[in-house]
């Protein structure tokens, strides 16, 4: 499973980030990124959910968002087989010692986008 190393200065999951700071910000496909994230209740994802792509990814070379993985990646089914499979390394799981602040779970991020100028 690819992934960058750390997030990039415009991830959502990180605290200072905000919707305009998004190439190509699009508020629908945030929406429905919630499902690659556990719901307020902390279930889920579903095992056949997507994986949360980095926005600097290309369509159809997607890589997983590394605040993503550090936040709620251990919640992903997929996520946790490709550690086991040895294909991710667990450290991808836990932010680095120099990450910037990140979200607690996908509803703050959502609220931030909708605050920092994110159109419906």
């Amino acid at each position: 499973m690819n992934k960058l190393d750390k997030p990039c200065a415009s991830c959502p999951w990180r605290r200072e980030a905000r919707a305009t700071d998004i190439p190509n910000f699009d508020m629908a496909l945030a929406k429905n990124l919630s499902a690659t994230c556990p719901d307020g209740k902390g279930m889920g994802p579903d095992f056949g959910a997507s994986v949360f792509a980095c926005h600097q990814s290309k369509p159809g070379d997607e890589f997983a968002c590394a605040g993503w993985l550090a936040t709620v990646g251990h919640c992903h089914p997929r996520v946790r087989l490709a550690v086991s499979l040895k294909r991710l390394d667990a450290a991808a799981l836990e932010p680095g010692k120099d990450w910037p602040a990140l979200h607690d779970n996908y509803q703050q991020v959502l609220d931030k986008l909708r605050a920092t100028g994110a159109a419906e």
